[in-house]
């Protein structure tokens, strides 16, 4: 049987990507930093470097599929992977990173850098450049460069905030892409933002969360 910590460890791997850091000049001109609507997106994610055997059986270069859910009440954002049981909870506001774990019915609480931004997230500290018009999974998007030192991406994103392709690279961490492959706007419920009632805390491993950013050596979306 898989332990919780193991688990803990893997979903941590999934958070080191997912949770990359931005620190550039304040932008005059961006789009919506985060959703404006309730939305649920499901992505096709690649990265150029991913440590053997991190991501279970099955993972690797050709691409994970992960759902991402924002809930514009709450402020929060779920992310889920195929591959992994449970899910990941995301709350800038509060600084926080949950990790829920339903099998083993815990869940384990990491603090976000507040100088980082999720993945699928943006903050005004981002330097963007817009560029033209495009479309991805039937929606209109306009493009926007991203760049932080010598990170550089390009994200395409919607007039309502929600982020439907990203591209980024790093000379020393390698390359993310992800690519969304279905948009679904709909109420989120709020407790499909909260560790379900009843659940234990579980410390987390002594190893933390690695530093890193969009290029990461694990699962990497852009941002």
């Amino acid at each position: 049987m898989t332990s919780p910590k193991s688990i803990a460890c893997r979903w941590i791997v999934v958070a080191t990507g997912l949770l990359g850091s931005f620190c550039a000049a304040q932008a005059a001109e961006h789009p919506p930093l985060a959703p404006t609507r309730d939305v649920t997106v499901a992505y096709q994610v690649r990265a150029s470097q991913i440590p053997p055997g991190a991501m279970g059986r099955g993972d690797g270069q050709d691409g994970q599929t992960i759902k991402m859910s924002y809930s514009v009440a709450s402020g929060r954002l779920r992310i889920e992977q195929v591959s992994l049981p449970g899910y990941m909870l995301v709350d800038r506001a509060a600084g926080r990173v949950t990790m829920v774990m339903e099998p083993m019915q815990t869940f384990m609480d990491m603090s976000l850098d507040d100088k980082a931004g999720a993945g699928l997230l943006l903050n005004d500290k981002m330097r963007f450049v817009r560029g033209g018009g495009d479309k991805v999974a039937g929606l209109a998007c306009t493009v926007w460069t991203v760049t932080s030192g010598q990170t550089t991406a390009r994200l395409c994103v919607t007039e309502d905030g929600v982020i439907l392709r990203g591209e980024g690279s790093d000379p020393k961490r390698g390359t993310g892409k992800l690519v969304a492959t279905a948009v679904t706007y709909a109420a989120q419920p709020v407790a499909k933002f909260s560790a379900p009632p009843g659940f234990h805390r579980m410390e987390m491993p002594s190893a933390g969360l690695p530093s890193g950013g969009m290029g990461s050596k694990s699962l990497r979306p852009p941002g």
